[in-house]
């Protein structure tokens, strides 16, 4: 979406003034700013048809008394809210509050959307078993695996084990859950909406994975984000 015409928005604090207005917008608030994102999936329902009806508005509150954009990704019942850091803009989040995803957590995040859509494993459903494929069923990639998340991790490709793979990738599916990229149920998980959100950041390099895996060149891959 393009920025807002404000001369269009009669009310700027609508978003407040529905019924229950205050009370969804503090849960949307206090989610939006950390990291979550919002799709018509579960419990986060009526916060994304809350923020449907009142993105103009509540768009605008974002970028001006904050600095943030107020995103949407996807279409219709497949569509994504979250909050993006602008650096143009000055932002009202403290230093100390604004996380970044690692580098290790976006390989791993390329090598499951290489897995699952790339490779078309659409059943794939299992942690366990996505840890397992990692390991076993890609041997001419595991050492450019090896490599990159190793060096993301600033430590010594020759000392990097599958148990040390098994911890990147678990670590890597905890911080997906937070934000709503996927939805985790012990060792169970459902990819959502909102992951598609690597291919709106780093298509290139989806794209590109197998050879850049291939060369191990490392220094190809993406920086946080």
């Amino acid at each position: 979406m393009g920025y807002l015409d404000e001369t269009e928005i009669k009310n700027p604090y609508d978003f407040l003034n529905c019924k229950q207005g205050k009370e969804l917008f503090a849960s949307l608030d206090f989610a939006l700013k950390d990291g979550v994102h919002i799709q018509e999936y579960g419990k986060q329902k009526e916060l994304c048809s809350y923020l449907r009806r009142f993105y103009l508005t509540l768009a605008q509150y974002y970028r001006e008394f904050w600095g943030l954009e107020l995103e949407q990704g996807g279409n219709d019942s497949e569509t994504y809210f979250y909050l993006k850091f602008c650096p143009d803009l000055k932002n009202g989040i403290p230093t100390s509050h604004k996380h970044l995803m690692s580098k290790e957590n976006i390989i791993v995040g390329l090598l499951l959307y290489k897995v699952y859509y790339n490779d078309c494993n659409i059943e794939l459903n299992s942690l366990g078993k996505f840890q397992r494929i990692i390991k076993l069923d890609y041997p001419d990639l595991k050492p450019g695996i090896i490599k990159t998340l190793a060096k993301a991790k600033k430590e010594k490709a020759t000392q990097f084990n599958d148990e040390k793979i098994d911890a990147c990738i678990k670590n890597a599916f905890d911080e997906f859950s937070k934000i709503k990229w996927i939805e985790m149920d012990g060792d169970s998980f459902e990819i959502l909406p909102s992951f598609h959100r690597l291919t709106r950041e780093f298509a290139p390099y989806i794209n590109n994975i197998d050879e850049i895996l291939k060369e191990s060149q490392d220094e190809k891959l993406p920086a946080n984000s």
